[in-house]
């Protein structure tokens, strides 16, 4: 769900942009391909209570930055390098009552 409020909010501010005739176009086709930031999808494991988080980090910036996925109620996510315009694939085993807060720097 956050997923796609996340989009809906990108969506309508482009539609913003574009109606008032600022259009600011990245030059990297991998730019436009997935949105910055962090994309993520839980699912549960068979036979316990615990969760699976499949998650990207997408890093926009210039240079390589160092980010973890923030989870509530238990340890974050290991600290990943990630080198300037490029995107992050990894997962993590939470358990089933923790939840992804987002991303933070480490």
């Amino acid at each position: 769900m956050k997923r796609i409020l996340k989009r809906f909010a990108v969506s309508t501010a482009a539609v913003g942009v574009l109606a008032s005739g600022m259009v600011v176009a990245g030059t990297s086709e991998a730019m436009a391909a997935a949105p910055c930031g962090l994309s993520y999808t839980v699912g549960d494991v068979p036979g316990g209570p615990l969760k699976v988080v499949y998650y990207d980090i997408r890093n926009c910036h210039n240079k390589a930055v160092k980010r973890k996925l923030d989870i509530a109620g238990t340890t974050d996510g290991p600290c990943l390098t990630i080198p300037a315009g490029k995107t992050v694939s990894n997962e993590r085993i939470i358990a089933g009552w923790a939840g992804v807060r987002g991303i933070k720097a480490c």
